[in-house]
């Protein structure tokens, strides 16, 4: 069984803001086709538009944001579950003034390559 924890689990923080934690994976507990993690945006903090093969989904778990997805941009808050499906753009900006909490989830699990180098530094705890 593996089981796992912010302070437990593998991270990347980056000067805008955000803070993702790595909690399965094919790195973190074996995981053959999921990846999960939880993101932690401060106010003002954004994740890039980017885009990759998996298909993945945002559950909001705390606070309010603008998630953009291919051309469409829309206010987001707690409690909403947002689908991008594979290769499409997507993002997202914390406008303030709390911080905004996230779960993600993408099938099939990203490369072993991508997920050494996307979360490089150790665990917190």
């Amino acid at each position: 069984m593996h089981v796992s924890t912010r302070r437990t689990s593998a991270r990347y923080e980056r000067p805008e803001g955000i803070t993702s934690y790595l909690l399965v994976a094919k790195t973190a507990g074996g995981s053959k086709h999921l990846t999960v993690t939880e993101v932690v945006l401060e106010p003002g903090g954004f994740q890039h538009v980017h885009s990759h093969a998996p298909e993945q989904v945002y559950f909001l778990l705390e606070g309010r944001g603008v998630m953009q997805v291919g051309d469409e941009k829309r206010a987001v808050r707690e409690g909403e579950c947002v689908l991008v499906p594979s290769g499409e753009d997507h993002g997202i900006v914390n406008p303030g003034p709390e911080r905004l909490r996230y779960l993600s989830a993408a099938s099939p699990s990203f490369p072993e390559k991508d997920l050494r180098e996307g979360w490089p530094l150790p665990a917190e705890g």
